[in-house]
């Protein structure tokens, strides 16, 4: 499998003093009216459908309600609303999300290092993050990932959106990453997978609530350009703010913890020890 920078090189050229573009684009209003109008139950369904094709969505929580699920326990609890009946509960090992995050972010839609390979990095993170795992029912292999942070007004978070030209009026929830397995794209998946989270966070906040994200001339996989184009028609995302970053930079943050030398890593246990974790219960 080809490295990061051999597939930056052949896109781009050998030239790492060149900009390339990204947005920051936020949800429109009717995409945001819509998904609030379907309620919870589009998201059981949605979920449902995802079952039927043979996966389901694990699930970390930080600042969003802890679900009630886990491999064991497979039904709503009666009484609990509706946001803590949708999701497997799980804490993440470390290692196991961080392989995740590197086979299918890194290697498979090129994005840049949010990590530097230890355990310490990765629970920073995760204290602040809603992390997401798509997983295949039948081998509890994850096939794909997604992760949410809420930046509220004032926040030094927010000064840094604000910076990118996103502006913090009141709550902000930021889609920091989201990806599937290059085998499964253009399959439907990823629009089940997106549209659940994105119902999800409009039914926990609200339309007053702002939704932001990133993606870029970067963030591409092997087999065509997703990125922008998938937000905007898939997603409801618009609004875009376009800023530019040196190719060097990325490629300085990608090789930081040298895994063009490791290579991807999914052990065969898969998820094996984050199920050894008890979930969490709300």
């Amino acid at each position: 499998m080809a490295n990061w920078k051999e597939k930056m090189d052949a896109r781009y050229g050998k030239n790492t003093e060149q900009e390339l573009p990204y947005w920051d684009g936020t949800m429109l209003p009717e995409r945001k009216e819509e998904l609030a109008a379907r309620g919870y139950e589009f998201i059981d369904r949605s979920l449902a459908l995802l079952w039927v094709k043979g996966y389901r969505v694990v699930k970390s929580s930080a600042f969003t309600p802890k679900g009630i699920y886990d491999r064991d326990h497979v039904e709503p609890v009666e009484g609990k609303p509706a946001a803590d009946n949708l999701f497997f509960e799980q804490n993440f090992d470390p290692v196991e999300f961080m392989s995740i995050y590197n086979k299918y972010g890194r290697y498979e839609n090129n994005f840049p290092v949010y990590f530097d390979g230890t355990a310490e990095s990765y629970s920073a993170y995760a204290q602040k993050s809603d992390i997401f795992v798509l997983e295949e029912i039948a081998t509890n292999k994850p096939v794909g990932f997604a992760s949410f942070q809420l930046i509220n007004a004032g926040t030094s978070e927010a000064k840094e959106m604000e910076a990118e030209g996103i502006f913090v009026k009141n709550k902000l929830v930021y889609n920091d990453t989201i990806a599937i397995s290059s085998a499964l794209q253009g399959k439907g998946l990823g629009k089940i997978f997106s549209d659940v989270l994105d119902a999800y966070y409009v039914q926990n906040f609200g339309v007053d609530a702002d939704y932001a994200l990133c993606t870029g001339a970067i963030n591409t996989n092997d087999h065509n350009d997703l990125a922008k184009g998938f937000h905007g028609d898939k997603r409801g995302y618009g609004n875009w703010v376009e800023n530019t970053g040196l190719l060097k930079k990325w490629i300085a943050r990608w090789k930081q913890d040298n895994i063009e030398k490791k290579g991807p890593n999914i052990k065969p246990a898969f998820m094996k020890n984050s199920y050894l974790n008890p979930p969490r219960r709300g």
